[in-house]
């Protein structure tokens, strides 16, 4: 497990319901994408992209660079979640994050660290 990834699991998706859908794809519902963002922006945490998930298949994707914002600022993903939450209230939503190095490094302050043990 990645050091983004374990940051992922046990800190920003602690109580969410999400499933799993390949290689650091993570995608929720609606309310769970909701509580998500408010995370990201509490800790600091950016996404590059939003997909938009219907029937296990993407149908639409935004980016930052189409709100004209950067990564690290999360209004642009709160924006399109609710442009596509109120064309579909079905729809589940996942996202790329940006996670920096210094955000990892203050985190393995908090966040315990997993070591993978050898057999």
């Amino acid at each position: 497990m990645t050091p983004q990834e374990q940051f992922l699991t046990q800190t920003l998706f602690t109580d969410l319901q999400y499933e799993v859908k390949g290689e650091s794809l993570y995608v929720f519902n609606a309310d769970q994408f909701k509580e998500l963002i408010k995370r990201c922006a509490s800790n600091g945490v950016g996404a590059y992209r939003l997909l938009v998930w219907k029937d296990s298949e993407v149908v639409k994707i935004a980016s930052h660079d189409e709100y004209n914002k950067k990564a690290t600022d999360v209004r642009w993903l709160k924006t399109a979640y609710y442009k596509f939450f109120y064309e579909d209230k079905t729809y589940h939503f996942s996202t790329e994050f940006k996670i920096s190095d210094k955000l990892l490094e203050r985190t393995e302050i908090f966040v315990p660290q997993v070591t993978d043990e050898e057999e």
